[in-house]
């Protein structure tokens, strides 16, 4: 089985404004008062083309967290903190990345490897469920694609 997103995760309030502010972000909600919006192409593109930079990154560990995706994770997160992450697997391999905001900061670079969203999740204040870790508590594992749009 494959997990292969790109998402931006806080809490419900903070998702809640980027839903309202943007036409193609849609909210999924998530446990523990979370919420989770897909960065597809659509909103990508939009949120490349309202910001006026480019499209290009130089962040090896994350693809799409160029500077108009930085821009936009640095204003949204005075609604809350905010995570971004990006997955690929297939087979049980493959790689997590992700970066975390803060009232218009980089709280956490960006990383990748084992444990990178886990960590990512509980800065978040994501609690751990019994036998589960942050990303099973929050049933992340559900949503292995993200919609076309």
């Amino acid at each position: 089985m494959g997990h292969c997103i790109k998402a931006i995760i806080g809490k419900h309030e903070a998702i809640k404004k980027i839903e309202n502010d943007w036409v193609y972000a849609e909210e999924v909600r998530l446990p523990q008062g979370y919420g989770m919006v897909f960065l597809t192409d659509a909103l990508f593109d939009d949120i490349t083309e309202q910001s006026g930079t480019s499209d290009e990154t130089d962040c090896p560990e994350l693809t799409y967290f160029t500077a108009a995706v930085r821009q936009f994770l640095q204003q949204y997160s005075f609604h809350g903190k905010l995570a971004y992450v990006e997955t690929d697997y297939f087979g049980g391999t493959g790689t997590q990345s992700g970066v975390l905001y803060e009232n218009g900061q980089l709280r956490i670079s960006p990383r990748s490897g084992n444990g990178t969203i886990n960590l990512l999740l509980k800065e978040l204040g994501v609690r751990c469920m019994p036998d589960k870790d942050e990303f099973d508590s929050l049933h992340l594992g559900e949503y292995r694609h993200m919609p076309q749009a």
